[in-house]
């Protein structure tokens, strides 16, 4: 698996909308699955700490990105206003 040029890049989502890469493409050269690529941009699922090393590592994102999206998501669902999440 090579990284990819570019970035850094804040989050998954945002490495996709820059570059195109597909959610398949990514998947494969992670080892993971679609399904797990689509949970973890939509904030819905944080990857365990060795599927997250190897996105940070390909997609050039920081590896706190992860949780950040989840728990932005999480706070959007419980009614708080969508800001910054530090972690």
């Amino acid at each position: 698996m090579a990284p990819r040029k570019g970035g850094p890049f804040a989050t998954l989502a945002d490495y996709i909308a820059a570059t195109g890469d597909t959610q398949v493409a990514i998947a494969r050269a992670v080892k993971a699955s679609q399904a797990q690529i689509s949970r973890i941009v939509n904030g819905t699922l944080v990857p365990r700490p060795a599927l997250a090393a190897r996105l940070a590592d390909y997609a050039n994102i920081p590896l706190d990105s992860f949780a950040r999206v989840y728990l932005a998501r999480l706070k959007r669902r419980r009614g708080q206003p969508a800001r910054e999440v530090v972690v």
